[in-house]
Order: structure tokens, then sequence, then C-alpha cells
């Protein structure tokens, strides 16, 4: 993952499970969140980068990974302001092709052996079907100065989603 290693204190439920509190959680990652945040040109382009990837149409999509996004998209708190429809958006689909440089993003390949990620232009909403791309272009999105400063919502989501990865990859969660 892109954060560096830190040592959590960890807590543990009641039912015996270890955790990360939420300050717990702001200790570690808060400091290590860009300021942003980027424009969806600014993530392709990082993702360019990183890993050799294609433009695809959006019928290329498998299954219902298409109706997924849009849906997703809709509810997300990125959208919260906007309150955009399906019809008023517009998506953006890649495929990363799979090879040595995309491998630490070949942990969900259930989908036709196919890496994807889908980006909604207007409210930036990211949907991929690997965890760490996923991960990896929120935490590159970063968040504005005022969401970090006042720990709001979109801050909030991206938290969590570090404190998840950093459990599955520490295996403090089973």
């Amino acid at each position: 993952m892109l954060l560096q290693k830190l040592e959590p204190s960890i807590n543990i439920t009641k039912y015996g499970e270890p955790m990360l509190n939420y300050d717990e959680q702001v200790r570690m990652f808060k400091d290590s969140i860009p300021i942003g945040p980027k424009t969806i040109p600014e993530l392709v382009d990082w993702l360019r980068k990183q890993v050799d990837i294609k433009e695809i149409p959006l019928s290329a999509l498998p299954g219902r990974a298409l109706q997924t996004a849009k849906h997703n998209a809709m509810t997300c708190i990125l959208n919260d302001g906007l309150q955009l429809k399906p019809d008023d958006m517009s998506f953006l689909a890649f495929e990363v092709k799979i090879n040595p440089k995309s491998s630490r993003y070949s942990d969900t390949l259930y989908d036709h052996n196919m890496i994807y990620v889908v980006f909604e232009e207007h409210n930036g909403y990211i949907f991929s079907n690997s965890n760490r791309l996923f991960l990896d272009l929120e935490f590159i999105r970063g968040v504005s100065q005022h969401e970090l400063d006042t720990e709001g919502n979109e801050f909030r989501s991206l938290l969590s989603h570090l404190a998840i990865s950093y459990c599955e990859e520490h295996n403090i969660l089973d």
C-alpha cells in the first residue's frame, strides 16, 4: 500500500476482536492523506504511470459492473451536493492490462480475468473490481483542505478504507 508502516495501539472489542478506533485511525493516517481532490484526468494520468491501461467502451465491462457503478455513483457521498442522476453522469472505463506492472492489483480477478476501473467525471466517483486499485486511487485523489480540517464525511470515508486495508494487510482483523 502507499502508506508508511505505522504501529497502532490495538484495542480489543467486547467480543475479543482487535480494532483500530477513530482516534487511532486519525493518528495513523491523517498526516499522510494528500490535499486535493485530484481531478479525474489527473487520476487517469497517475494510473497511466503506474500500469498499462486502455480505455474501453462501457459495454465491455463485465456483468452488472456498469449498473453497479451508476447506482453507487448516484448514492455516494461525492454526489451529496450535486445530486446527479445516472442520465446526467458521464463515465470513463479502463482496463488494466494484466502484466508484472499490475500484479499488485490482481487481488480480484473474478470478472472475466480482467482488472477494470470506472470513473464518473462530474462527481469523481471511482469504481474498480480491484480493492487495492480502488484504495490507491481514492488515496491519491485526496480530500480538500476543508474536509481534512473538519474531518468531514469524505475524509472519514477515506480514513475508514485506509484502516480496513491496514488491518487486512497486518492480519489485525479476521
